[in-house]
């Protein structure tokens, strides 16, 4: 929020969903849904405009069919994939905005009777505690949750010392990639072009 004057500390959200779309551009996707939260919140207007960049720095168009809002629910984002994937001109790959809606994603990949990344490659931020527990592993860009919280301590210290005053600061820091088995190159037929 614009103009409090507090601190806060948040991912780069533009850079993660840069990343994760960067990466299932690398696999060899050419068609990448977004599932996203809702863009009047900044993180997802932020994640937007990261994915849209990626696309359009790899030559790729924007295509609005492929982002859907699914309010960084679990429910929604289920509802979002399921649309996505029994549509005429499925997507190849599906980026997801936050953990809840990855986990939509998922049961909607299961319940079409999906493989993923055979059939449709996945990717999301956040990392999940059992990303590494399901199969396949999932392709997560992962928030520096430890830092977020130990740098947003050290912000209210400083407060309640008196050692910081005058305007907020916003601290942005950087997101990491963790690439695990769920995006991989695209099934042949699928439209996808070679990647050399």
């Amino acid at each position: 929020m614009e103009g409090l004057g507090y601190d806060a500390v948040v991912l780069n959200n533009h850079r993660a969903a840069y990343e994760a779309t960067s990466h299932a551009i690398g696999c060899g996707h050419r068609r990448i849904a977004m599932i996203n939260g809702p863009t009047t919140v900044r993180t997802a207007a932020d994640r937007l405009q990261g994915y849209r960049e990626a696309l359009l720095a790899a030559g790729l168009a924007f295509d609005p069919q492929l982002v859907r809002e699914a309010g960084f629910r679990e429910q929604l984002a289920y509802v979002a994939a399921t649309e996505l994937l029994r549509g005429a001109d499925r997507p190849t790959a599906i980026f997801t905005a936050n953990n809840l809606m990855t986990i939509g994603a998922v049961r909607a990949i299961a319940e079409c009777g999906l493989n993923c990344p055979g059939d449709i490659s996945l990717i999301g931020i956040d990392d999940l505690p059992w990303a590494e527990a399901v199969s396949p592993r999932l392709t997560m860009v992962a928030q520096p949750v430890r830092a977020i919280g130990e740098t947003a301590l050290e912000f209210l210290a400083q407060r309640i010392a008196g050692t910081r005053s005058g305007a907020g600061t916003t601290a942005i820091l950087e997101p990491r990639l963790i690439v695990r088995n769920s995006c991989a190159a695209p099934a042949l037929g699928t439209g996808a072009e070679a990647v050399e």
